[in-house]
């Protein structure tokens, strides 16, 4: 009995419904590729919290509600479509005691991951990147398109780096830390924590918690 009720629960999770976070470009991208992420959930729709997004389709789908609306919904999963690490980390604040939510991680099938890779939850991994052998993810990191990350990085958790992004290995990006455009992370190199990178710099050194560079 105890094997089938697990099996049970296995094949529910796979099958849950999903819904995107963030009614924006993001969120209209993935429902675009989302055969890509070959996930057997079904996309449902958006949560957003902008009142003005309420009942509209976006994408052929349509924004079922508030961020808080998702407390109501059963047997639900969850990606977030959110750049600001702040606003990831208040809409899984927000949702803490949800008591069956997932956030499974999104790997577009067009992107190579080292198989040794670990990865936490939430994460999502756009077409064109490459992610080498070792490297460590955490929670709810975006990592767009043509990313390159070097082997044995650590990224931590709720950091977003936009396309094209090159990580040297040994590397280690802190928590809540936005990586710009074509910016290039040299190797051995730590981020600090809540670090923004504006596109297209070249990092050759530490840089300290709530480092800003222009």
């Amino acid at each position: 009995m105890l094997i089938s009720q697990r099996v049970d629960r296995i094949q529910s999770n796979l099958y849950m419904k999903l819904i995107i976070a963030g009614a924006n470009k993001l969120g209209e991208y993935l429902v675009e590729t989302y055969p890509e992420f070959r996930l057997r959930h079904e996309l449902i729709g958006f949560v957003d919290d902008n009142p003005k997004l309420q009942g509209k389709m976006l994408s052929g789908l349509p924004v079922l509600g508030t961020i808080e609306s998702v407390m109501e919904m059963e047997k639900i999963a969850m990606v977030l479509a959110v750049q600001s690490p702040n606003e990831k980390v208040d809409v899984v604040r927000r949702l803490f005691y949800h008591p069956s939510l997932d956030f499974p991680n999104l790997f577009s099938s067009n992107a190579w991951v080292s198989k040794d890779c670990i990865f936490g939850k939430g994460n999502l991994i756009l077409d064109g990147s490459l992610i080498n052998f070792g490297t460590l993810i955490g929670d709810f990191n975006t990592i767009s398109r043509n990313c390159s990350i070097g082997h044995e990085t650590v990224i931590s958790n709720y950091c977003y780096l936009e396309e094209s992004v090159r990580f040297g290995g040994y590397s280690y990006l802190e928590e809540e830390s936005v990586i710009g455009k074509e910016a290039v992370i040299s190797q051995g190199v730590r981020i600090g924590r809540e670090a923004r990178i504006s596109p297209g710099i070249h990092i050759i050194e530490d840089m300290l918690s709530d480092s800003k560079i222009k």
